[in-house]
């Protein structure tokens, strides 16, 4: 069972897989688990990509932008006020 923070962020080690059929050495966390070359499913391995690689950065960012608008719009209303 991994922990949290491997879930989120990645072990950082990966998987190799030697394919039976064509002998091709290949890592399932980049090819959905399986060969790329003939679709090949190791039994056993589920490489799961981390959520930081799932994620939409892009939300992130703009509810990041947005919230830090809003904070220097009430802190520029505060100065104006103030003054």
């Amino acid at each position: 069972m991994s922990s949290l923070k491997d879930r989120v962020l990645g072990t950082g080690d990966g998987v190799r897989v030697r394919c039976e059929f064509d002998d091709w050495e290949f890592s399932p966390r980049f090819t959905d688990g399986v060969c790329p070359l003939c679709g090949w499913r190791p039994e056993g391995i589920v490489e799961e990509t981390p959520l930081v690689q799932r994620m939409d950065w892009f939300m992130v960012m703009l509810v990041a932008v947005v919230i830090v608008s809003i904070v220097m719009g009430i802190l520029v209303i505060h100065a104006y006020a103030q003054a």
